[in-house]
Formats: structure tokens, C-alpha cells, sequence
């Protein structure tokens, strides 16, 4: 997959994760290594089951991801000066973030429905697309918006550190060699940041309550609300985060502060 560089040293590493994960779905069948004329219905109920899920997977990922991604760009908009290049920039710049988010979850319902193998064909095209498009686009001028706005600052060491300290807390920002260990766990940082951006104001201030180890009776009593809306909000924030306890959230609260 082509390297869509921007010169932003914090964006390029979020593209390069972006294209690792997108390049899951260019190699999602493992049958078409052996047979160029494989299909999912060549293949046994159970197979296909797997598939499914595995795609189900990605798609959840990417989904977050990508909500990660946009919340990063957006706090470097807000640097931007009012101007109405600028803001023009702001606003084609979230609507083509929120027509990728549509186009994944449409895309999402199908996993179910369709072969796997269509639907992560699908997924590819449309994301290695967008990339193209996006970085030409969006990202790439972002940078240059941000760079000619200020060009007091350094937006690949004194912004970015500022940003990360503000939204990706316990971060490290320049790293001397990307390796695959530290890809992935930058991966799982920004998904997780993601996840978490996908729940309501309500859904938040329970969350925190959560992992704090509040239980939903004094949840209740804190926000002025009844216990049953504690439990609708806490299996939505179960759901939105993919846990099944609350150790399972605090760790994931450990990546956010």
C-alpha cells in the first residue's frame, strides 16, 4: 500500500498504523494464497463463522481508530486562525472524516450478511481510497495551514507534545525506531482513545465513576439519577469499549490519562 506522507511526524505515524491495519483486509483470505478461485461458500459453516467475526474485529477497530485519528486533527484546527480558507479547510476537513465513519458503518452492517470475503474486499477499496484522497486532500494541507498560520511553532515537537499531553496522556511522541511493538501499542492507544470519544457526556461522567470503583447505587446518587439509568449506561459503555469487567476498564482508563 502506498506510504501517505505529510511531513507531520505524529500523523504520518498515525497514517502508517492506519495503512497496517487496512493492509489486514487486502490478505483477509488466507484460502486465495493456495487457490487464486477461492470463495466463502467453498468453505465449511464454521470457516466462515471465524471469518466473520475476525472481520467484525477489524471493522470495530478501524471504527475506532479512525474516531482517534479525526479527535487528534481536530485539536490541531482549533490552532488555526479564523480566516475563511482556514475554516472552509475545518469544515470539508470533518465532513470527510464523518463520510468515512458513515461509509464504515454501513460496510459494518454487512459482516453479518455477506460473504467476508466481498465485504473486506469492499472495506479495502474504500478505505485505501479515502487515504489517498484524504491525506492529498485534508491532511497534507492541514499541516501546511497550521505551519504558514504559526511558524513560531515546531508542530513536530513543542504542538505535538502538546497535544499528546492533552489527549494522548502517557505518550511518547518522537521515538528513535518504529517497531512493530511500539506500532502496535500506539494502534491500541488510539483506539482506545477512540472508543472512548464515542460516548456520550452522560456516558463518561459514569465511566469515570466506574473505574473509580463506585458502585451503581452511589453512581446514582452522585449524578441525581436512577440506578436503572446507571445500568443502561454502563452496559453502553461496556458495549463502546469491548469489556466484559470493570479490571477490563480500568485498564483501558489507564490509556486515556
Amino acid at each position: 500500500m502506498k506510504k501517505h506522507q505529510t511531513g507531520h511526524a505524529e500523523i504520518d505515524e498515525q497514517h502508517a498504523i492506519l495503512e497496517s491495519m487496512v493492509e489486514q483486509l487486502s490478505i483477509f483470505c488466507s484460502e486465495l494464497k493456495q487457490d487464486s478461485d477461492a470463495a466463502c461458500d467453498k468453505c465449511s459453516l464454521l470457516k466462515r463463522q471465524q471469518c466473520t467475526r475476525t472481520l467484525a474485529t477489524i471493522t470495530s477497530e478501524l471504527t475506532a481508530f479512525l474516531i482517534g485519528h479525526a479527535t487528534y486533527e481536530e485539536r490541531m484546527m482549533v490552532l488555526l486562525p479564523g480566516t475563511p480558507n482556514c475554516q472552509a479547510h475545518i469544515t470539508a476537513h470533518k465532513a470527510a472524516h464523518e463520510g468515512i465513519s458513515k461509509q464504515l458503518k454501513k460496510l459494518s452492517v454487512q459482516v453479518a450478511n455477506k460473504s467476508p470475503q466481498t465485504t473486506s474486499t469492499q472495506m479495502w477499496r474504500v478505505i485505501r481510497d479515502w487515504m489517498g484522497d484524504h491525506v492529498a486532500m485534508f491532511d497534507s494541507r492541514l499541516v501546511g495551514l497550521s505551519k504558514s498560520a504559526t511558524p513560531e511553532i515546531d508542530f513536530d515537537g513543542e504542538l505535538v507534545a502538546m497535544l499528546d499531553e492533552h489527549v494522548f496522556p502517557n505518550r511518547p511522541t518522537i521515538k528513535k525506531t518504529s517497531t512493530g511493538h511500539s506500532l502496535a501499542l500506539q494502534r491500541k492507544k488510539l483506539e482506545v482513545r477512540g472508543r472512548f470519544e464515542s460516548l456520550s457526556t452522560a456516558q463518561r461522567a459514569v465511566f469515570w465513576l466506574v473505574v473509580s470503583g463506585k458502585k451503581n447505587r452511589e453512581i446514582a446518587e452522585a449524578l441525581g439519577v436512577t440506578v436503572n439509568t446507571i445500568k443502561t449506561h454502563r452496559a453502553a459503555i461496556f458495549h463502546k469499549m469491548e469489556v466484559v469487567s470493570v479490571l477490563e476498564l480500568v485498564k483501558k482508563a489507564d490509556v486515556l490519562r
